[in-house]
C-alpha cells in the first residue's frame, strides 16, 4: 500500500504516489480534502451488534477498552456525511464488523448524537483500513493522529503474524498543553489536527505527539515514520482505550 518514504494520507495529498509491489493503486487514505460526498456513500448507517462474532471473512474486531460505553463508526473515505456502519459497545466490550471488499476507509471514536447528524466530523484518531479489492486478500491498517487525537488506539493483524501497530498511552490527552487542544463537534477538548491545508504542519502539536510516542507507533505527519501493518486475510483487531469521543 505504501512505500516507506509515503504515508496513508500523501497518497490523497499528493497528485501522485507510488505503491510497494503487489499492491494494486486505488489504496488510499483520506486525511484533508474535498469533503463533497462521492456518488455510491451510504445513506444510513447500519448498526452493528455489540458482542457479534465472526470466525472468517473481512472486517475488524473492535474492543471498547474504555471503562464506560462507547460508540464507534465506520467511514468510507470521500464519505464522511453518513457512517457505512457503527457499534455501541460497553465497557470492555466486543464486536466483529465486517467490511466489503476493497474497503477504503477509518474507524473514530464518536458518539450517536453527533456522528448521525448527517455532518462530517474528522478531528480525533482515525484507525486506518485499506483491504485490496484485487483479491490477493491483503489489508493494511495504521493509526493516524494527523486529523487529531481523542484517545489512544492499537491494531494487530489477525493473520497469526503478530503485526501490530499504535499505542496505548491514554495520557497522552491529560498531558497535552493547552494550546494544543481544541474541542470536537461534541464538546470534547481533544488534540488537534497536526496539518492543516495543504498539508502544513501545526507545530506545537506535532512537536508534543512526537515527545510522547516518536514516528513508529501512528503517523503524526506526513512528512515522517511508515507505521503500516498487512494482514493477509483482511482480518484486524484493534482497541480503543480511553477516550474523549
Amino acid at each position: 500500500m505504501l512505500k516507506p518514504s509515503l504515508t496513508l494520507s500523501s497518497l490523497l495529498l499528493a497528485t501522485a504516489a507510488a505503491l510497494p509491489t503487489g499492491v494494486p493503486s486505488g489504496l488510499a487514505s483520506q486525511h484533508a480534502g474535498d469533503l463533497a460526498a462521492r456518488g455510491g456513500c451510504a445513506t444510513k448507517a447500519e448498526q452493528v451488534q455489540a458482542g457479534s462474532a465472526s470466525a472468517s471473512g473481512r472486517g475488524v474486531q473492535l474492543k471498547n477498552g474504555d471503562g464506560q460505553s462507547r460508540s464507534f463508526f465506520v467511514y468510507a473515505n470521500s464519505c464522511d456525511y453518513v457512517p457505512l456502519k457503527y457499534v455501541t459497545l460497553g465497557a470492555g466490550q466486543s464486536a466483529f464488523v465486517p467490511l466489503p471488499q476493497g474497503f477504503q476507509g477509518r474507524v473514530v471514536r464518536g458518539t450517536t448524537k453527533v456522528n448521525l447528524d448527517g455532518q462530517p466530523h474528522l478531528l480525533g484518531t482515525w484507525l486506518e483500513i485499506g483491504l485490496d479489492g484485487s483479491g490477493s486478500g491483503k489489508g493494511y491498517a495504521d493509526v493516524s493522529l494527523i486529523r487529531g487525537c481523542d484517545g489512544a488506539v492499537s491494531v494487530a493483524a489477525m493473520d497469526g503474524t503478530g503485526a501490530s501497530t499504535g499505542f496505548s498511552d491514554s495520557s497522552i490527552l491529560d498531558d497535552a498543553p493547552s494550546d494544543a487542544l481544541e474541542a470536537k463537534d461534541t464538546g470534547s477538548q481533544v488534540i488537534k489536527a497536526t496539518e492543516g491545508l495543504l498539508s502544513v504542519v501545526v507545530d506545537v502539536v506535532r512537536d508534543y505527539l512526537a515527545s510522547k510516542l516518536g514516528y513508529d507507533k501512528a503517523y503524526i505527519d506526513d512528512y515522517h515514520g511508515n507505521p503500516v501493518i498487512c494482514s493477509s486475510n483482511e482480518r484486524f483487531s484493534a482497541t480503543f482505550y480511553r477516550g474523549r469521543p
